[in-house]
């Protein structure tokens, strides 16, 4: 398993708006390798609001494949493509190898 957390920072007040994005399935949820997605919000943030977005797939290559295809990079080009200001302060992107885990008996 191999999973990507993606931390991203919103202005205060405005993480409703990151939820709405994310409250209606993509096309990632039916790319193959994919198990889940999760939107994560961290608790106690007051200079921001912070999120996490977890896709857990089933191997690395699944996730390398998903960034490359044309699916991904429509989703994600909507957004740069808009003339709206942003209320996203950034973000970081990170990457896990699962080495353990375990599940309920």
């Amino acid at each position: 398993m191999f999973i990507v957390t993606n931390t991203i920072r919103v202005k205060s007040g405005h993480g409703h708006e990151l939820e709405e994005r994310f409250r209606n399935p993509k096309s990632v949820h039916q790319f193959p390798g994919f198990v889940r997605m999760q939107l994560l919000k961290t608790q106690d943030t007051t200079e921001h609001e912070e999120y996490v977005v977890s896709t857990t797939w089933e191997g690395k290559e699944f996730f390398d494949k998903w960034v490359e295809s044309d699916s991904f990079k429509g989703a994600h080009a909507k957004r740069r493509e808009s003339n709206e200001p942003s209320n996203i302060l950034g973000n970081t992107l990170h990457t896990y190898e699962v080495v353990v885990e375990h599940l309920p008996a």
